[in-house]
């Protein structure tokens, strides 16, 4: 066997070992060609016979022959949420490389479709991180084309578009490490950033704790007494041991001004034990598919209250389009009076992003030091488009409210 021929087998065995099992499978092989240590030293241009994808590799990047393979993997990795593929999935192998690293940059062209206005970008699959990265680059709108460069040896590549204008670079400015932005009609994921991942939701979990109420109220006009182990800070409205309030009033202490006391006093006025009223409130979210939450207690303070921004969607989906949400969450302020002595309460909003210029359709804030600020807000534009917003897991103070302003102006702004 010929020295050739002996360095040909070793290449192919190289690309068998380097190219992720995932992208071989049944994939298609639509390109495989060993190129010159001489024809390297000029440059070299590869193209897919569609000509949709060409990689250039520039002069004296490799300095020895090199084997290409062009791959249309039946799987590839999972894309994100908010992007929308719209160009084919290709897998690429440049080799002999180091730590899948060449010398050089190789220049990436791919060409997109003629009626795609939508931000689009080159993603590359970073198998290290086990993510979909963009690569920067330029647009030909002419061609219909989008250059980039990498040095990257092999891996998956295809180009996406952003379901919400350049949403790449709005997840750069928003500082919620979770966040998720759908359409409330049509679900469809505008923008979002580690929104399966489980964490605490603090108050959030007083949209459940309402729900379920509603699911057992005794009725609007029935009055309850507070007691002394309802008493629980830091957010709670001031009163005594015997006093005494209609179910009505602390359901809005409850959403409104975010009340423990008043969240605690109206799962007791179903008549079901804390454990009872609990166990219901995870029923209700295993019937909306809330897949990865559970619910401790009803009023947030517990960290075992956990969930995720896809499955608080789900949960502010089905409350906000519930009229009796929308009262009890939007107004700026609204008051309350205990029955036994008729002393008032001004309850206060806690939510200080509710002056957006939109429509607000429902809205619930939510902190403790474990689960960090949290938000969810329901809102319409006046072309009717209606979007739920949600940031969980907020570190720093205050910026809860311009990361939701932020969100909301991208997704429903002109």
């Amino acid at each position: 066997m010929t020295y050739i021929k002996l360095a040909n087998l070793a290449l192919m065995v190289l690309i068998f070992l380097f190219v992720p099992f995932i992208a071989k499978g049944q994939s298609e092989v639509i390109l495989s060609e060993r190129i010159t240590k001489t024809t390297l030293a000029s440059g070299h241009s590869i193209s897919t016979p569609a000509n949709d994808l060409t990689i250039k590799i520039k002069p004296n990047t490799l300095n020895r022959s090199a084997f290409v393979e062009f791959l249309k993997p039946e799987f590839y990795p999972k894309t994100s949420l908010d992007k929308t593929l719209i160009s084919k999935v290709y897998h690429y192998a440049i080799l002999p490389a180091t730590d899948n690293t060449l010398s050089g940059n190789i220049s990436i062209t791919f060409q997109y479709p003629e009626n795609e206005t939508r931000y689009r970008e080159i993603y590359i699959y970073n198998q290290a991180d086990e993510e979909w990265q963009n690569l920067p680059g330029s647009i030909d709108l002419n061609q219909h084309t989008l250059t980039t460069s990498t040095n990257k040896a092999s891996g998956f590549i295809a180009v996406f578009a952003d379901h919400l204008e350049k949403s790449q670079y709005l997840k750069g400015d928003i500082t919620a490490p979770s966040i998720l932005v759908a359409d409330s009609r049509t679900g469809e994921i505008l923008v979002e950033r580690n929104s399966n991942v489980k964490r605490p939701v603090a108050s959030l979990t007083k949209l459940m704790t309402a729900s379920a109420f509603l699911e057992n109220n005794p009725g609007w006009n029935s009055q309850v007494r507070m007691k002394t182990s309802d008493d629980a800070i830091p957010a709670k409205i001031y009163v005594r041991t015997g006093d005494t309030f209609i179910a009505r009033d602390l359901f809005y202490a409850t959403l409104l001004r975010s009340a423990n006391n008043a969240a605690k006093a109206l799962a007791r006025s179903t008549g079901l034990s804390q454990e009872n009223f609990v166990a219901n409130m995870n029923q209700k979210a295993a019937r909306l598919h809330m897949q990865d939450t559970q619910f401790a207690e009803p009023t947030g303070l517990s960290e075992d209250n956990v969930s995720t921004a896809q499955d608080m969607y789900k949960l502010a989906r089905h409350v906000f389009a519930d009229l009796t949400f929308l009262q009890a969450t939007t107004p700026k302020t609204f008051t309350i009076a205990s029955v036994n002595n008729g002393k008032r309460h001004n309850l206060r909003n806690t939510n200080k992003a509710i002056d957006v210029p939109f429509v607000v359709i429902g809205s619930k804030t939510g902190y403790t030091h474990e689960a960090g600020r949290c938000l969810v807000m329901k809102a319409r534009n006046d072309d009717g488009r209606e979007v739920i917003a949600i940031t969980l897991g907020g570190e720093v103070p205050g910026e809860q409210w311009d990361d939701m302003r932020e969100l909301l102006n991208a997704s429903l702004g002109p």
